[in-house]
């Protein structure tokens, strides 16, 4: 209304969660003295942490931590709605509670069994987890940028600014989208890198998930470094079997541990 005082907001606090730190050359870095905590299931980069709380436990799913939070602080909060957005996080992330691939920790496991008890008409695992699985993996309509952005870390090493995207479908196929090499030089000129990794994700007839690293480099002397170093590469990914393909080079690596 016309002439009233609006209230005031005298501050906001930020939570993170996986990943753990704001973006570095974006204007959301300067939002760093907001951050109150930091909840990751990751291994925390120190120097480029927050300064703040921060609490880490190595678990197979971020959201698993969050639902302790939840349930331990605030149970009042939790309705069927955000039971249902807790649950499926975690299933998904840790693969369905799969055994044999060992994501899921005992702890994802009893947060899963609480929600499941408080709620007991949530969708039962397998369903949940298939559809969020065929979602995930849908890319159809997103353009190279949108799926480069829709599960990217970032790593510095040595000065080196890296984007490290993980794309859903076989590396072949994403090698033959067109204008692919304009759109990957625009992207790392947009978002100020100096490499890209493109980590494909794929199931084989198995079921079993297949790893491909494509690497893009603008840069003729860094690119050397890169492609001639792939198993540094590898470990900087924690990556278990990986196909390495360097997008500007005349050269392939396989590396099976």
């Amino acid at each position: 209304m016309s002439g009233e005082k609006q209230p005031e907001c005298s501050y906001v606090l930020f939570f993170l969660f996986s990943p753990h730190r704001l973006h570095a050359h974006r204007s959301d870095a300067d939002l760093e003295e907001a951050v109150a905590e930091v909840l990751d299931h990751r291994p925390i980069e120190q120097k480029r942490c927050p300064p703040c709380h921060v609490s880490v436990e190595l678990v197979g799913s971020c959201t698993t931590l969050v639902t302790e939070r939840i349930l331990q602080g605030a149970p009042e909060i939790l309705d069927r709605q955000t039971a249902a957005l807790l649950h499926g996080t975690i299933i998904l992330d840790c693969v369905n509670m799969d055994l044999q691939i060992g994501k899921a920790t005992l702890k994802d496991k009893t947060y899963v069994e609480k929600l499941e008890a408080l709620f007991p008409d949530l969708p039962e695992r397998n369903d949940i987890f298939d559809s969020l699985q065929k979602a995930k993996f849908d890319v159809s309509g997103l353009t190279t940028e949108q799926m480069l952005r829709k599960d990217q870390k970032t790593i510095f090493k040595q000065g080196i600014r890296v984007a490290v995207s993980a794309i859903y479908m076989d590396l072949e196929a994403f090698l033959q989208r067109p204008s692919l090499i304009a759109d990957l030089r625009a992207f790392c000129q947009t978002h100020i890198y100096d490499v890209l990794v493109a980590m494909t994700i794929f199931f084989n007839t198995h079921n079993e998930p297949v790893r491909q690293l494509a690497i893009y480099c603008p840069h003729a002397a860094l690119r050397m470094t890169v492609s001639l170093r792939p198993r540094f590469t590898l470990r900087a990914l924690q990556s278990s079997a990986c196909t390495c393909c360097p997008l500007l080079g005349s050269h392939s690596y396989t590396e099976v541990p």
